[in-house]
Order: C-alpha cells, then sequence, then structure tokens
C-alpha cells in the first residue's frame, strides 16, 4: 500500500475545504462563503484499496490586515514542508491575482528548498461556474507565473 500526504492551498474562499471533503468522501472541514472560515490545519483520509491519501486543509493564504490573519498564513505556509504534494487551488471563476501569484511563489520557495522536494500540482476550481475560454485562461496564466 502506498500513502502520501497533499497540502491544499490557495487564496480564501477558492473552494479548498469543499474540495477536501469530496475528495474524502465526507464532511471534514467546514464551508462557508465567508472567508477565513477555515482556521486550523484539518486532516482528511481518504482511504483506497491500494493508497491511502492523507489532505491537509490550510487556511486560506492572503495579504493580513490583523495578527490572526499574519496567524493563519503562518498556519497554511507551515503546512507546506514534510508533505509529498502541494495542490495549488485556483479559482476559475475570477482573474489569477497577486495572491494566486503568492500562493504560487510560497510553494515553489518550498520546493526550492527541501530535501526532498514535493510534487506541485495546480487545480483550477469552479469550473461548472465558468466557461472554457475562463478556464483555459486560468491555465495558461499560471503556467506563465511557475
Amino acid at each position: 500500500m502506498r500513502s502520501g500526504f497533499v497540502a491544499v492551498v490557495g487564496r480564501p474562499n477558492v473552494g479548498k475545504s469543499t474540495l477536501v471533503n469530496q475528495m474524502v468522501g465526507t464532511k471534514v472541514s467546514i464551508t462557508s462563503s465567508k472567508p477565513n472560515t477555515t482556521r486550523h490545519r484539518i486532516l482528511g483520509v481518504l482511504h483506497a484499496p491500494e493508497a491511502q491519501v492523507v489532505f491537509v486543509d490550510t487556511p486560506g493564504i492572503h495579504r493580513p490586515k490583523s495578527t490572526l490573519g499574519a496567524r493563519l498564513n503562518e498556519t497554511a505556509t507551515s503546512a507546506l514542508s514534510d508533505v509529498d504534494m502541494i495542490l495549488v487551488l485556483v479559482d476559475a471563476t475570477a482573474a489569477v491575482g497577486p495572491g494566486d501569484r503568492t500562493v504560487l511563489e510560497r510553494s515553489l520557495r518550498e520546493i526550492q528548498h527541501s530535501e526532498e522536494p514535493p510534487s506541485l500540482v495546480v487545480v483550477v476550481n469552479k469550473v461548472d461556474k465558468a466557461g472554457g475560454d475562463q478556464v483555459l485562461e486560468r491555465l495558461i496564466t499560471v503556467k506563465a507565473a511557475v
């Protein structure tokens, strides 16, 4: 059996907790339309016949305006170490902006400074609410940023 840890990171409200809940098949994280609902790392375990994956749901990485915001960023970025994969979530319905670039930069920095670097996967979320052109644009923009 294979097993691994996956850190799920992104800006606030890109759907990190919803994705983790879907991946593990049960509600392990609170979901809300309000930003910063997730305040701690939350672990969700996917059990499959040939593998076990531990998803680490994190608070959204953002420009902090308070001590709480800075603490949430620390919680999210600390989850980047000691994982096998970093999954960066990007919202298909919103342009890739400075917040998304910050998440990508922090993820890439972790990969560059790790003895055993994790894999990096970018997932475009909320594609059901976006057109195909928007999804393609997000992928192209993220590829250029990496």
